[in-house]
């Protein structure tokens, strides 16, 4: 041992017993780095004796890492000579791992004052070192939570002056930080927003926290809306309180809240105001909602179940079980009938649950009054299906009768028949009586058809004054025939008798008798369609009123076939028309010398199959049709276009041309205007265009057709009376007639020679029209005979065979050529 161990050695022995109660362990090493002292308590930080320590190094004792890092501080001390201090972690086996000491390092010198050794004294400072640690961790995360925190932050004394501003979105201060510090909120703030935030502090002073206090200011962005939250902050006493108060910016949930308001108020707006009932129950069945009108009707159903509400039983089970059903997530709609101030109205009760997170927490309500919506989908029903007049089904209502029966009539293989009945000159009981008095008598028609059918069958109104009755299961004996003819000629019977209707406004009684013509089509559910049903029956009908009305007929095949032929017909005229399919022929009319003096145009039609169509085939229907307007209007414009140009030739200048006009087509409100516009548009000289009328045209309204053909007279247009004697031949009438000739029908001329009667006729219009001072002509002469009697007679004007059958227009030109040079073999010598 050298003498500073053994200074060092009798250092410590003197003070032994004090450094071992030291609760800090203390090392002394040489400068070679062997330990010469430790106390008791480096023993026990180190688990071994003190003897164990003595002799050893760093390395020895602590590890070479540890080693590294204390030879590193022993060369610092000992370059510096003065004493440092370091932390340091040494292992401590009483704790089975490290501990952080505080570590004084101080030279040790000799007596000569040469450094000899290092004394070391650790303090055991781990337990300050964790909760600096937990300080800084708590500091960090309370800058984080600052950071993050939305919310304006303050520092306050309880006069409200600030002392600190944190503020993430400075656009939310009324101020900069800097203008703040230091101030008081009546500094800064509006009054009434001091006042809440003085008013929050001294709350916050009694209770510890004040929350909840809301305030809006004014700033360059908008207006915002901010709540409090202030806490009294920890203080030493030495100074006023002071407060941490947070500002958060409420203004997007205050929106909300106002919108929510808004909407909350719209809805119960409307739901009040609504026509509707809303209700709802909770689990228990319990109301715990209800609009103003469930009260109007049922008086408040709040807190009550359905069995607390004044129904009867059987309501209430049938509430209980729909309510049931919804309860276990159904949807359930109907209609119901309640008694609603003494009435009975109908309602749509809609039940639906009431689901959160996929479970039912009650159920909602809905009834609406459909009583008035009901009542106008029955008038409406009625007013699509029966006829508002006679309250019979309508034509689409009857349609759809017509269809079951059939069908019916297929599956129980029974007879039916269907019955079209119209009224006999109905039309003369409106204009004679009125529309009001034939409304009445429909009224009673239908009444008394419903008294004519069985239970089963329909009685309808086609419309204008036609009916329908379907007759179903009539077979009884045979086809049903004899049945559906026993119930026809019953309504006919019920009809025949008279009807008292009344004439307003005088309030005369109009005793009528109604005759009928019914059509009656039998069906048995085969191969028919019920509009295919309705035409046989319209077509049978026809020909009742045909047989001279006031009777009936039954369908029949070759009806169809007639009506099927009208119907083809009729098109194909049609297309003939589109198509100016007609082309005129022209027979020649000669005088007493045997010289032309014009001709008759003659309409043909050349179908493109059946060839040449005489006008006998399609003249009835185009006049039944209306049709006869365009083919008219389409001869008058071929006339006169060729009157025009056969007046630019002097061998056919003096032609005259007859064309007939049908009875519609002359009474057209503006024929006299279309003739004065064909003659100037085609140049044709008026004087040689002659209008051939009929004696039936002049038997109704011949007042009007006699001022039509004076209009037509002051135009030139000559007029020759056709087939004169067959009508009503009234010399009344014939006297004021603007006529220019008169034609022998050639009924009269064909048997002239044989029938007395023909030739005394013959020779009276002969004499009258020479009393009258008219030109007579015979049409029809075939014959020489006929052609010399007519001569012998006084005619003196003639048509027919015997001179020239109907030609084609250049043909008829040849033979008028022919007659000029006397190559016609046709012609006959005219005698004296």
């Amino acid at each position: 041992m050298g003498l500073f161990e053994e200074t060092i050695t009798a250092g410590v022995g003197t003070h032994e017993a004090l450094l071992d109660k030291l609760a800090a362990p203390v090392f002394v090493k040489n400068l070679n780095g062997f330990y010469i002292y430790a106390n008791q308590m480096a023993g026990i930080i180190l688990g071994r004796p003190v003897s164990e320590i003595l002799g050893r190094n760093d390395s020895e004792l602590f590890g070479d890492e540890l080693a590294g890092r204390m030879k590193a501080c022993d060369d610092k001390l000992l370059a510096s000579g003065e004493s440092t201090a370091c932390e340091m972690a040494l292992p401590d086996s009483g704790h089975d791992g490290e501990r952080c000491y505080w570590v004084v390092r101080q030279v040790l010198r000799d007596k000569s004052g040469q450094i000899a050794g290092l004394a070391s004294v650790a303090t055991d400072i781990t337990n300050r070192k964790r909760q600096e640690l937990e300080l800084v961790a708590l500091k960090n995360k309370f800058a984080a939570t600052l950071q993050a925190l939305p919310d304006l932050m303050f520092e306050v004394d309880i006069e409200g002056r600030y002392l600190d501003c944190h503020a993430q979105r400075s656009e939310l201060l009324v101020t900069s930080p800097s203008e703040m510090i230091g101030k008081t909120v009546h500094e800064v703030l509006p009054p009434d927003v001091a006042v809440i935030c003085i008013r929050s502090l001294h709350e916050a002073m009694e209770k510890g926290i004040s929350t909840g206090s809301q305030f809006q200011l004014d700033l360059p962005e908008g207006p915002r809306w901010f709540e409090l939250s202030v806490a009294q902050k920890a203080s030493d006493g030495d100074h006023l309180p002071h407060f941490i108060v947070l500002s958060r910016d409420i203004t997007d949930r205050k929106n909300a809240e106002q919108a929510l308001r808004e909407s909350e108020s719209l809805m119960r707006a409307i739901v009040d105001n609504t026509p509707v009932e809303y209700w709802a129950r909770d689990l228990d069945g319990r109301c715990i909602m209800e609009n103003a009108l469930v009260v109007e009707h049922w008086g408040s159903l709040l807190g009550k179940r359905p069995h607390d509400s004044d129904v009867s039983p059987e309501e209430l089970a049938v509430w209980q079980y729909n309510n049931r059903r919804v309860y276990e997530g159904e949807v359930v709609e109907e209609e119901v009938e309640y008694q609603v101030d003494g009435q009975k109205r109908i309602f749509n009760n809609v039940v639906a649950p009431i689901k959160v997170d996929g479970q039912t927490i009650g159920i909602v309500g809905f009834n609406q009054d459909i009583t008035d919506r009901k009542r106008t989908e029955e008038e409406i029903h009625r007013l699509a299906f029966y006829d508002s007049l006679t309250h019979l089904p309508n034509r689409r209502l009857m349609f759809d009768r017509l269809e079951h029966a059939l069908i019916g009539s297929a599956r129980r293989k029974r007879h039916g028949a269907l019955l079209l009945i119209d009224l006999d000159n109905f039309k003369f009981l409106n204009d004679t009586h009125g529309h009001e008095v034939g409304d009445q008598l429909l009224i009673e028609v239908a009444k008394r058809l419903k008294t004519c059918i069985r239970q089963g069958d329909t009685a309808a109104r086609l419309g204008g004054d036609e009916f329908v009755v379907i007759l179903e299961d009539i077979d009884g004996a045979g086809d049903g025939t004899i049945q559906a003819e026993l119930i026809a000629g019953n309504i006919q019977a019920q009809l025949n008798h008279p009807f008292s209707l009344i004439r307003h406004p005088e309030g005369l009684s109009v005793d009528y008798r109604c005759a009928s013509s019914i059509g009656i089509a039998l069906f048995d559910g085969t191969m028919v369609t019920a509009k295919e049903l309705l035409r046989r029956a319209d077509t049978a009908m026809y020909q009742a009123k045909a047989a001279g009305r006031n009777t009936l007929r039954f369908f029949d095949p070759e009806m169809q076939a007639a009506v099927t032929h009208r119907a083809i017909l009729e098109a194909e005229l049609r297309t003939a028309i589109d198509e100016e399919q007609f082309h005129l022929c022209y027979q020649v009319q000669m005088d007493e010398s045997g010289r032309p003096t014009g001709g008759e145009a003659l309409l043909r039609w050349e179908h493109p199959k059946r060839g040449t169509i005489l006008p006998a085939s399609f003249i009835p229907l185009a006049e039944e049709t209306g049709l006869i307007i365009p083919i008219g209007h389409w001869v008058l414009v071929t006339a006169c276009r060729q009157l025009a140009a056969w007046s630019q030739q002097p061998e056919t200048a003096g032609l005259t041309l007859a064309v007939n006009v049908s009875a519609r087509q002359f009474r057209q409100t503006r024929f006299t205007d279309q003739i004065r516009d064909l003659l100037h548009q085609t140049g044709a000289p008026a004087t040689r265009l002659k209008l051939e009328l009929t004696e039936s045209m002049l038997l109704e309204d011949t007042e009007t057709i006699i001022g039509r053909m004076a209009e037509l007279k002051q135009l030139g247009i000559r007029f020759s009376l056709d087939d004169f004697g067959t009508g009503y031949s009234s010399l009344a009438y014939l006297k004021r007639l603007p006529l220019n000739q008169l034609k022998i029908d050639q009924s009269f001329v064909r048997d002239v020679l044989t029938d007395p009667n023909d030739a005394a006729i013959a020779e009276t219009i002969v004499a009258l029209g020479n009393i009258l001072g008219l030109e007579v002509i015979a049409e029809g002469v075939e014959t020489d005979a006929q052609w010399r009697f007519l001569a012998n007679v006084g005619c003196r004007n003639y048509q027919g065979y015997l001179f020239g059958r109907p030609l084609p227009l250049h043909e008829f030109e040849q033979f008028l050529q022919g007659c000029d040079t006397g190559a016609n073999d046709a012609l006959v010598d005219i005698p004296a």
